[in-house]
C-alpha cells in the first residue's frame, strides 16, 4: 500500500489526481475538514499516522506532508518499507535560520487570522519560491486557487505554529538511520531543493535522486505524468 502526504494549503485529493485510486491519501492537520489543535507537532502526526500504516507500507510525501514522512520513517522505520520524498527539506540546521521562518510562519499566520483567507492567497500565490517553471493551464489554476480558498484560515494559521518549517527539528545529522530505498525528487528549476536533495542523498545508504525537467516546486502538479512515471518505476 502507497500513502501519500500532501502539502501545505492542499487536501488528499491533489494526490489522488497524481497516483489513482490505489494510493491512500491522508488529510493533514489544519487542512480540509480537520483542525490542528495543540499538540499536532511532527513527532505526534507522525506518530498518529505510524499507527495507521501497515508494517512494510510505501510512504510519500509533498513539501510538508514530505517533512511529516521523513519524521514517520525515522521515529518508526519498521513502518516504511519504501520512502518517496517530493521537494522536502530535512529542516533548518541553523537556529538563527530557523528562528527567522518561525517568525516570519507567525506573521503568516496572523495574515490568515486578521485578514482572512483571500488576501493570505494572494500572497501565497506570489511567492516566488513557488513559482512553476512554466505556467500552468486556466483550468488547474483556477482548480488550485479554489481549493486554497476553501481553507479554514484559523485551521491553517495553526498548521504554521505547528508544522512550520521553523518549527521542525532538523533532521540532517539523522538521515543516515533510513536503511529503506529512498527516492528524492525536486522539480529542475527549484534550485534550491535540486541541491537539497543532493545533499539528504549522500546521507543515506540507499537513496536515488531523480530531477524531473520543466518543474518548479509543486511537481505533481506541472509533471505529474513524469512524477507518476518515476514513482511507479521506483516502485516496482
Amino acid at each position: 500500500m502507497l500513502i501519500a502526504l500532501h502539502g501545505f494549503t492542499e487536501t488528499a485529493a491533489v494526490w489522488h489526481q497524481v497516483l489513482g485510486p490505489a494510493a491512500r491519501c491522508e488529510l493533514l492537520p489544519g487542512h480540509g475538514h480537520r483542525p490542528c489543535p495543540p499538540g499536532n507537532g511532527f513527532q505526534a502526526v507522525a506518530a498518529t499516522l505510524a499507527a495507521q500504516l501497515p508494517a512494510g507500507g510505501d510512504l510519500l510525501g509533498y513539501s510538508m506532508g514530505g517533512r511529516i514522512a521523513l519524521r514517520l520513517a525515522l521515529d518508526h522505520p519498521g513502518r516504511v518499507r519504501r520512502l518517496i520524498l517530493v521537494s522536502t527539506s530535512p529542516g533548518i540546521s541553523d537556529p538563527g535560520e530557523r528562528a527567522l521562518r518561525r517568525a516570519r510562519d507567525e506573521r503568516l499566520a496572523q495574515i490568515l487570522e486578521e485578514d482572512g483567507i483571500g488576501p493570505f492567497v494572494a500572497w501565497w500565490e506570489a511567492n516566488p519560491a513557488l513559482r512553476p517553471a512554466k505556467p500552468l493551464a486556466r483550468r488547474v489554476e483556477e482548480d488550485l486557487r479554489c481549493l486554497r480558498l476553501n481553507q479554514d484560515p484559523h485551521c491553517l494559521a495553526a498548521n504554521l505554529r505547528q508544522l512550520g518549517t521553523g518549527m521542525m527539528e532538523p533532521l540532517w545529522n539523522r538521515l543516515g538511520e533510513l536503511t529503506m530505498p529512498v527516492l528524492l525528487v525536486a522539480g529542475a528549476a527549484d534550485r534550491t531543493y535540486c541541491d537539497k536533495c543532493t545533499r539528504m542523498a549522500a546521507r543515506m545508504p540507499d537513496a536515488r535522486v531523480v530531477i524531473i525537467p520543466d518543474s518548479g516546486h509543486a511537481v505533481h502538479r506541472e509533471q505529474a505524468a513524469a512524477l507518476r512515471a518515476t514513482v511507479d518505476e521506483f516502485l516496482a
